[in-house]
């Protein structure tokens, strides 16, 4: 199983920066032997050698951990290694392909590489900003590197993330298939720069923060947030990605995850989507649960299938033709699409002109513009809390604060104070 080159990751322990001072000095060793280069590298390229085998034995540490004997692909061509980006990271350079040769020599064996596959499947298509297309060279901790991370005890939790990423991603119109929509390079702006300025210090609190996972395949030092926007427009999306608890379900991160040495809890914005779009419409909600159908003849046990059905007509971009996955089964079988969206604008009808226009990006960015606000709002109080879209984590001594914060926030986005729940 391989997955993607991260090339945003460099050490974080005295023992991996040993380990890795002691690969950089063989390679130069073995330049030196061979006489592979007429004259020393000027300062500039001297970095980003050193950068580059960095960035690759930090990923390979983590991908033996994470799957031992698994690998990370990555380009090689010239299509990507020569084009500049803000995305990519230093370590994805023209002289990758050469540092990796030298790596992958007889004499070294810290890497063995396998070239030429195209049949990767996407994934992490929030994240991944590695070019997908064409040739991808495979490439495996070799003998040499699995004796050094052996003998240095390494782990995922020696491995931080590199300071050079961009943490304000835009994506252009995501294309049919399982393919991510491509990342648009733009220029700075006000809004830009605010935007990277606030998650940055996010950011910088995270790394500092006390934060344990008890799950050992879990690297709990991934904390860096992405905020990506959509369709090539910034007011588009902005969702945070990237933290470690965001893959966990909502039990593992409870019963796993330790904030300042003290257990957590969950606190989730109550029906946000639809309170979000409410707000678009310059209307006010009705009391009580927006999910309940029943003065129109759907039941209350019906719930779940409700909200799938109105959360997919926030996304889709025109009227749905089948009913959403999963919201079949919790919906009576006498009911149909038809008499749900029926019962829905019947409850709803001041939403009519909202439904099915593709606003999920004017939401989701109201939605994680609030979400920012909390996290900067209590990160000055000195609490930490981790996002999930419309939900954070915090340590149970600061769950009133947190809730108090949250409810501020969220009822000046969205005009009405939201129900917060508790996990």
């Amino acid at each position: 199983m391989n997955r993607p080159f991260n090339p945003h990751l460099c050490t974080g322990s005295e023992q991996l920066r040993s380990a890795l001072d002691e690969i950089i000095k063989q390679l130069e060793g073995y330049e030196d032997f061979y006489k592979l280069r007429k004259r020393k590298r000027r300062e500039v390229d001297q970095a980003t050698f050193e950068r580059t085998v960095e960035a690759l034995v930090c990923d390979l540490v983590c991908r033996s951990a994470e799957a031992p004997g698994g690998g990370i692909h990555l380009p090689l061509g010239n299509k990507v290694l020569r084009k500049k980006s803000r995305y990519k990271g230093s370590a994805l350079n023209k002289t990758l392909p050469e540092v990796l040769r030298i790596m992958a020599a007889e004499e070294m064996s810290f890497v063995e590489i396998e070239k030429g596959k195209t049949t990767f499947k996407v994934i992490d298509q929030d994240l991944n900003t590695v070019a997908m297309q064409g040739l991808q060279t495979v490439v495996r901790p070799g003998a040499k590197l699995l004796s050094r991370i052996k003998t240095y005890q390494l782990s995922q939790k020696d491995v931080c993330e590199a300071p050079d990423e961009e943490v304000i991603l835009l994506r252009g119109t995501k294309p049919r298939g399982d393919k991510p929509a491509p990342l648009l390079e733009y220029d700075d702006s006000s809004e830009t720069l605010a935007l990277r300025t606030s998650l940055q210090a996010i950011n910088k609190h995270l790394a500092a923060a006390e934060i344990d996972c008890g799950l050992s395949s879990v690297n709990a030092k991934r904390r860096r947030l992405r905020r990506i926007f959509h369709n090539g427009d910034f007011h588009s999306g902005g969702r945070l990605y990237g933290g470690f608890w965001q893959e966990m379900s909502s039990l593992e991160r409870l019963e796993n995850i330790t904030i300042d040495d003290d257990s957590t809890v969950e606190l989730d914005v109550g029906q946000m989507g639809i309170l979000a779009l409410y707000n678009i419409a310059g209307a006010t909600p009705p009391k009580g649960d927006l999910y309940d159908l029943s003065s129109a003849g759907i039941p209350v046990a019906a719930r779940d299938g409700i909200k799938k059905v109105m959360n997919a007509m926030v996304s889709a971009s025109k009227p749905l033709t089948r009913l959403p996955k999963g919201a079949r089964q919790a919906l009576p079988r006498r009911h149909s699409l038809q008499d749900v969206t029926a019962a829905i604008n019947a409850v709803h009808p001041k939403l009519s002109g909202q439904w099915c226009q593709g606003l999920y990006g004017a939401v989701w960015r109201i939605e994680s513009d609030a979400l920012v606000q909390v996290l900067t709002r209590l990160n000055q109080l000195g609490i930490t809390p981790l996002p999930i879209h419309d939900a954070i984590v915090v340590a149970s001594k600061d769950k009133a604060q947190a809730k108090k914060v949250m409810l501020e926030v969220y009822k000046t986005a969205l005009g009405v104070e939201p129900g917060i729940s508790e996990a």
